[in-house]
């Protein structure tokens, strides 16, 4: 039982952190489209989908700090 409870979290942090980097790199994306969008959208989801990406690195970059007690 304690198994599949640790597993199940496993996954459901595995596709949280895949659903999350597809979203900033959505949002990359659309900034950097050729869409009729404003100039201030745009700018706008390409500073959200970099702060996101750069705040899933430091969160691995801490998860590995903090596993080998650095």
């Amino acid at each position: 039982m304690k198994e599949t409870v640790i597993a199940t979290i496993i996954l459901v942090v595995l596709f949280g952190g895949m659903a999350y980097l597809a979203a900033a790199g959505t949002l990359i994306v659309y900034a950097l489209g050729n869409n009729k969008a404003t100039k201030g959208k745009r700018t706008f989801f390409g500073v959200l989908g970099a702060v996101m990406l750069w705040s899933a690195v430091c969160t691995v970059v801490q998860i590995i700090k903090i596993k080998n007690g650095i």
